[in-house]
């Protein structure tokens, strides 16, 4: 049966909101502008902007681009899997929360809390992010 099969989705990176997050900046510069203090507050949006994307830049190139794969079976049990081979497995806690675009799922392994963010538009096929919110919706991760 359909229902009983895992869900298999992508699990958004740091790149993938690189275009939204330019936007917003573009769009607070020009705010700004159009406030009553427009030196001192375009100051501080370029300068709060420049800081983030340093810090952004920064932390990044540090770390190899990995592809997560996420992995949900019926009863609450999570797989992680990347393109490197590394498999880590845990469970849903139960803190989770989703809409009909973006989910964000807190998966326990041992110790250790990991979010992760899913988002409707990077899932292949269009089905299992379905799946995961009626899952979610109907209490998927009470019995963990």
């Amino acid at each position: 049966m359909l229902l009983n099969r895992p869900v298999k989705l992508r699990v958004s990176s740091a790149s993938d909101f690189m275009l939204p997050v330019g936007l917003l900046s573009v769009l607070l510069v020009i705010a700004a502008l159009i406030s009553p203090y427009p030196v001192v507050l375009s100051l501080v949006v370029i300068a709060s902007v420049g800081v983030g994307w340093t810090a952004t830049i920064l932390k990044f190139s540090k770390s190899t681009k990995v592809k997560l794969t996420l992995v949900i079976f019926p009863d609450g049990r999570v797989r992680l899997e990347s393109d490197q081979s590394d498999t880590i497995e845990g469970f849903l806690d139960g803190q989770q929360w989703s809409t009909s675009w973006i989910s964000v799922l807190r998966v326990v392994d041992g110790g250790r809390v990991r979010k992760l963010l899913i988002r409707s538009s990077c899932q292949r096929p269009k089905d299992n992010f379905r799946r995961l919110n009626m899952w979610l919706r109907q209490g998927l991760n009470s019995s963990t």
